[in-house]
């Protein structure tokens, strides 16, 4: 139940996200300093980024930190995205992260926007 006294909830985000809780769009994210890797699904996107679950040992937190810049592609003919971005958080347990997306190629990014429903700028 929703108390009226309660202040209203705010979204931080800038972009609206798709949820996929039982997402199978994979993705490999690559550090571009370490060259450390690690593979997960895309459990929510948005044209500003996505949440990464990951199951494969080590967690994140031996492999990345926050604000790493990362490169990342998925592996899915059904929904390609290729780009470079940012680790922005992980989670406590450390088999989730929020990528930042910094740069998609223009195929990728025609492609989200497309996915997303989001109208070109023009």
């Amino acid at each position: 139940m929703v108390d009226p006294n309660d202040p209203p909830f705010v979204e931080k985000r800038e972009s609206p996200r798709t949820n996929w809780t039982d997402s199978d769009v994979q993705v490999m994210i690559i550090s571009s300093d370490t060259q450390s890797k690690a593979s997960g699904w895309i459990q929510d996107i948005s044209q500003g980024g996505f949440k990464l679950k990951t199951e494969t040992p080590p967690t994140l937190s031996g492999l990345f930190r926050k604000w790493d810049e990362i490169h990342f592609e998925t592996s899915e003919d059904f929904f390609e995205l290729k780009g470079q971005g940012k680790i922005i958080w992980t989670s406590s347990n450390a088999i989730m992260a929020g990528i930042r997306i910094d740069h998609l190629d223009e195929e990728s990014r025609k492609y989200l926007y497309g996915f997303l429903g989001i109208l070109p700028a023009g």
